[in-house]
């Protein structure tokens, strides 16, 4: 069957409205004047959006903007503080969390239960007890961001057969939650979601080809190509963790060997790191203690593999950024450094410009700013009416 590509004048401002809300909630216009340079649609197309996102209460006009051009200054234009919220869920390996935020992505509340003992039945009750808190009395909220890590199915809202997940399998999460708050659901990988929020409000901005590296209980990656979000027909979502590094290597739960996730999971490095000094501090604290050679060499060791697997990757994709999150967003400078150095000493293109390394802005809460990001980036294309 062909897909039905077209667009009528309806869908068109729909996307138009959508894109000005965007501009203004990730900051990157904040007047009239900013959203015609940088949409390339007209003063008056952009005049009658604004009225309109004005009248139903979207936007609000705020103190006069600077301006360095001569002549009457720019009126201000910010979200309206009645605009709709949305509520990111993120089911992680060890915690799941609920945040509920405005479309600047500020954070207005926050809910977290952990994943001790976990199973399907414990878990579905654990997030109904979440979202039951973060949606208590509101009759704002126009949609749920899910993030959950993978393997998942987007195409068909389930939770797939992760590893390290108490056995939980073939959850059929995105109906579970609509049928419960009869809202929309937008579902996506954990690090997917993640490098949705970076790329929109984090270290990713102004990038359209990112690769997002998440290192915890398990290591995964979100690709952003072209300034979309990498997804095949099924919505299954993109799986760094499992690139060999070495094939006669250790055997994997995947079935493979010499996976870089056997190597460089959050768990194993702890176990190596405490192990060696026979200290029991933080992966954090670890990170830092870069004067410490037995330390150090966990470290390095675990930048050289998974530089192996990113070059393989970067090969393929061409992208022209690299952020860590997760566990490894609190890598001292000089291992990103290194990283960065490797994977542009033996990547195939040499272009010009090198492929920068990066943290992730929000660290360890990616995966969930990224849940929030799922719903409101359905808004900022036009697909939710309100």
């Amino acid at each position: 069957m062909t897909e039905k590509a077209g667009k009528n004048r309806s869908d068109y401002k729909r996307v138009n409205r959508g894109l000005v809300l965007k501009m203004i909630a990730t900051g990157q216009c904040a007047t009239r004047i900013d959203l015609v340079h940088s949409t390339g649609l007209s003063k008056m197309a952009i005049s009658n959006i604004v009225t309109e996102l004005m009248g139903q209460n979207l936007l609000v006009e705020t103190s006069t903007a600077r301006s360095e051009e001569l002549g009457r200054r720019p009126v201000g234009l910010d979200l309206s503080p009645a605009a709709p919220k949305v509520v990111g869920l993120s089911i992680g390996r060890d915690r799941c969390e609920a945040v509920l935020c405005d479309l600047k992505l500020r954070v207005l509340q926050r809910e977290r239960g952990t994943m001790e003992g976990m199973n399907e039945q414990k878990l579905i009750h654990l997030i109904y007890q979440l979202l039951d808190t973060i949606l208590q009395g509101r009759g704002d909220v126009i949609a749920i961001g899910l993030s959950c890590v993978g393997p998942i199915s987007v195409a068909d809202g389930m939770i797939l057969k992760p590893f390290y997940f108490f056995g939980i399998q073939n959850v059929k999460i995105v109906q579970i939650i609509k049928e419960r708050y009869h809202l929309p659901v937008f579902f996506d990988h954990d690090n997917q979601s993640a490098v949705l929020a970076e790329s929109l409000y984090g270290s990713g901005r102004g990038y359209r080809d990112i690769l997002f590296v998440g290192v915890a209980e398990g290591v995964g990656c979100g690709i952003l190509a072209d300034g979309q979000l990498y997804c095949n027909r099924r919505g299954l979502p993109p799986e760094l963790g499992h690139v060999s590094v070495d094939i006669q290597g250790r055997p994997c739960e995947c079935g493979n060997r010499g996976c870089v996730e056997t190597y460089v999971r959050t768990p194993e490095m702890l176990k190596k790191l405490r192990y060696h000094t026979g200290k029991f501090y933080t992966y954090e604290t670890f990170s830092a203690m870069t004067d410490d050679p037995m330390v150090k060499s966990v470290f390095v060791d675990a930048v050289n593999k998974l530089a192996t697997a990113i070059i393989s990757t970067i090969n393929i994709l061409n992208s022209e950024l690299i952020l860590l999150g997760n566990s490894s967003a609190y890598w001292h400078d000089e291992y990103l450094r290194m990283l960065e150095d490797i994977v542009n000493q033996r990547r195939f293109v040499d272009w010009d410009t090198p492929i920068l390394v990066k943290r992730s802005y929000f660290l360890q809460d990616a995966a969930l700013m990224g849940a929030a990001c799922n719903a409101a980036a359905s808004i900022f294309a036009g697909n939710l009416i309100f």
